[in-house]
């Protein structure tokens, strides 16, 4: 399911794009979720990391489309952000809020199939190459290759990136089901590293790029250590 926002005040602007989101997916057999929103502040206020692709209209109400990108920016980096205008030079703005793409009123149809195709592929890459985290105020998309370990004290998980943390209330158990096998190893019970990461291993410990050491379980030295020398085996070929 590709989940689809809309920041459009005006009701025929909206209905357009919306006609032909619908056509899209039922020439394509694509799942859309579509939601509309007409204040960009009512939709900031909402928004939880959780669409794939966002059209923004420049032009609205309360605070602009430019405005709204920036706060949009400063909780993910990640959504496909496509500027709605009725004036194609104010979609330059777009640049400084990474923008994907912007679209001309009123929409034409096989311009935004063109459009769509592309963001949903990129959609599903990215999917398939992150992971969701919920905390206590906001759903976060992580991609995998930046998580350098995983670690959790009681019902308190922190997902160590290599410039953050982001900590929320789980267990080991239920991210692990997330991460790849062929990509992660639990080292101890309350840790899984990122075979990436990890530069070298003892007896012990399993030791990261950044010099942090993992304690290394003697019920699970086997499986990392298996894991770990086929890693570096294919890292000198």
């Amino acid at each position: 399911m590709t989940e689809i926002i809309i920041i459009e005040d005006d009701d025929s602007d909206y209905k357009r794009l919306l006609e032909c989101i619908e056509n899209f997916g039922r020439e394509s057999g694509e799942q859309l979720n579509v939601k509309r929103y007409v204040s960009a502040l009512q939709f900031l206020d909402g928004y939880k990391s959780d669409a794939d692709i966002i059209f923004m209209d420049i032009e609205l109400p309360d605070i602009n489309g430019v405005q709204a990108s920036e706060k949009l920016r400063a909780t993910d980096e990640n959504v496909a952000l496509v500027f709605v205008t009725n004036l194609a030079h104010l979609a330059i703005k777009g640049y400084s809020v990474s923008a994907t793409d912007f679209i001309v009123k009123p929409v034409n149809y096989f311009k935004l199939k063109t459009l769509l195709k592309k963001l949903i592929k990129k959609s599903k890459i990215l999917k398939d190459d992150s992971i969701s985290i919920t905390s206590a105020h906001s759903v976060e998309r992580v991609p995998l290759s930046e998580i350098m370990y995983v670690e959790a004290v009681a019902h308190r998980i922190t997902v160590h990136l290599p410039e953050r943390e982001i900590v929320f209330s789980g267990t080991l158990s239920a991210i692990e089901k997330l991460l790849p096998p062929d990509r992660f190893v639990r080292c101890y019970q309350s840790y899984i590293v990122n075979l990436k990461f990890v530069t070298g291993y003892d007896l012990n410990d399993v030791k990261l790029s950044n010099g942090t050491m993992i304690p290394l379980s003697r019920s699970r030295k086997k499986e990392v250590t298996q894991k770990l020398s086929e890693l570096f085996f294919k890292r000198e070929k």
